[in-house]
């Protein structure tokens, strides 16, 4: 076993992971996850696939997968330049895309027919309808209607003055009160962990987004109990009521696509580096 192997699975299973909860975490067959704790590479198609492996297993532990990949870049083998052309797509010829605009117009011809069709109904109809004997003016009927006079009596003083206070009154009932803007304050930076201090509200929700790539987040309260552990998916974020708690620890494994909020107000990572810890003290 490599020493990049030792210390992944001491990671492993300080998480409480198995192998096959590992592999269900990674989407990884659990056959080259063992071979990376080994140090047996052999298996693995590629040194490409080595290194993106190895990065996905660190992350999935709360270790820093660039970092153990320089680290340990003497133990890893070298990409070579077939690997380096499975990371490049192929630039489609002339030809083809030649070829994909024609299909794609021969597929709309049907659709563009039937819209030519339909604006022609649709001028014979007003043509004839335009030529239409019924469509010519017929001479008007003058009828005599009776005049009538609405003779209202002014409002008095009194119901003037009633009438602006109850329109005062619904203006106030329509006001709505402002929303408190909570206060955040950095205590300071100290490694992968920030602390901040936020004030201004009565009750806190918490909110976790991802928005382009999934993120493992961990959740710890002030008496370190641990409230989630699981991966944040993109387009389903995460909502938790933290108005009952002093002080709430976030660990984010990929900060970069991550955002959090307290009461649907962000609250900034010092630095995009990955992993990275927030703790939030709730001033009530």
């Amino acid at each position: 076993m490599t020493e990049l192997g030792t210390r992944l699975k001491e990671a492993r299973t300080a998480k409480g992971y198995s192998i096959e909860d590992l592999q269900e975490i990674t989407k990884i067959q659990k056959r080259y996850l063992a071979n990376i704790e080994e140090g047996n590479y052999s298996t693995i198609p590629g040194a490409f696939y080595v290194r993106a492996f190895i990065k996905q297993y660190a992350e999935a532990v709360g270790l820093n997968g660039d970092e153990l990949l320089e680290t340990y870049k003497s133990e890893l083998p070298s990409p070579t330049n077939e690997d380096v052309a499975k990371t490049i797509p192929a630039t489609p010829s002339r030809r083809t895309l030649g070829g994909r605009a024609s299909n794609r117009f021969m597929e709309i011809m049907p659709m563009i027919i039937v819209a030519l069709f339909v604006v022609a109904i649709i001028v014979i109809v007003w043509t004839l309808r335009q030529n239409s004997p019924e469509t010519e003016e017929s001479p008007a009927v003058e009828t005599e209607e009776p005049v009538t006079m609405d003779i209202t009596p002014p409002p008095s003083d009194q119901t003037a003055t009633d009438n602006e206070e109850e329109e005062e009154a619904v203006e106030e009932e329509i006001e709505e009160e402002p929303v408190p803007k909570l206060a955040f304050a950095l205590e300071g930076t100290q490694g992968e962990t920030s602390t901040y201090t936020v004030s201004g509200a009565e009750t806190y929700q918490l909110k976790l987004m991802a928005s382009s790539d999934k993120t493992w987040l961990n959740l710890k309260d002030q008496a370190n109990k641990t409230l989630y552990d699981s991966w944040v998916n993109t387009g389903t974020p995460y909502e938790l009521d933290v108005t009952t708690t002093d002080q709430i620890r976030v660990r984010v494994g990929n900060v970069p696509v991550t955002q959090v909020f307290i009461n649907d107000e962000l609250v900034e990572f010092p630095t995009d580096k990955s992993p990275q810890n927030l703790v939030i003290k709730f001033s009530k």
